[in-house]
């Protein structure tokens, strides 16, 4: 029997689509609730907003050129404003035609 969710409940999103091999994927992590104009606060806030602002960090640094590492320092750098940390395991992937993991990845925290 599936789970049902609750208010206040943390969700994350996946969702993947391809044409003709040619892959998209995008998640989103948000908090279940009945009234979408309802605040969020404390951690869960902070661990969505350290994520959120860690992604815009990276969209605009991600440059031909730049080093994998130069990445991750980065991801460190925008979540400790939240008091966060990046969790270990966590790699984002070059993605080619009909390949959806590739070969060159940024860790999202060196271990």
């Amino acid at each position: 029997m599936p789970d049902v969710l609750k208010e206040g409940d943390v969700a994350k999103i996946d969702l993947g689509v391809h044409i003709d091999g040619y892959i998209a994927q995008v998640a989103h992590t948000m908090v279940v609730q009945e009234d979408a104009k309802k605040s969020v606060s404390g951690k869960k806030a902070d661990a969505i907003l350290a994520a959120q602002n860690a992604l815009q960090l990276i969209l605009h640094s991600i440059k031909p050129g730049k080093n994998n590492n130069e990445i991750t320092g980065n991801i460190q750098k925008a979540v400790e404003a939240f008091k966060c940390n990046p969790v270990e395991g966590v790699l984002s992937h070059e993605i080619k035609r009909h390949l959806i993991d590739g070969n060159n990845v940024i860790i999202n925290k060196e271990t």
